[in-house]
């Protein structure tokens, strides 16, 4: 019972804080906000349940201070916005399923190479 009040507790606290993130980017310059938002709707495809909030506040920071240099949107994300975002789920293995089963397919053609070499 106390796994699912835990489980709860936590989808409140991410909800809250999933919240305070849209209040957030809706403050940014308008080109950063949206931005922003095309990233978020791509990484919502690879996180697990409550997973994105971590990844999301963390691409945030980097825009509002960004936004606060006047660093240019496509110097932030650079020429290729799939690979911008591929880097930072990179950072975070364990929120994202697709760099889980990213690993396993590694792993397993390691394993099937090594067999090879038997």
């Amino acid at each position: 019972m106390s796994n699912v009040f835990n489980g709860v507790n936590q989808m409140v606290k991410d909800k809250k804080r999933y919240r305070q993130f849209l209040r957030d980017v809706k403050a940014l310059p308008p080109a950063y906000a949206e931005t922003l938002l095309a990233l978020q709707a791509y990484l919502w495809n690879f996180a697990r349940s409550g997973g994105i909030i971590v990844p999301l506040e963390e691409m945030l920071r980097m825009f509002q201070e960004s936004a606060a240099e006047q660093v240019p949107v496509a110097q932030l994300v650079g020429g290729d916005p799939v690979a911008f975002a591929d880097n930072i789920m990179a950072q975070y293995p364990d929120e994202l399923w697709l760099i889980k089963y990213q690993n396993r397919l590694r792993a397993a053609v390691k394993e099937a190479e090594q067999h090879e070499r038997d």
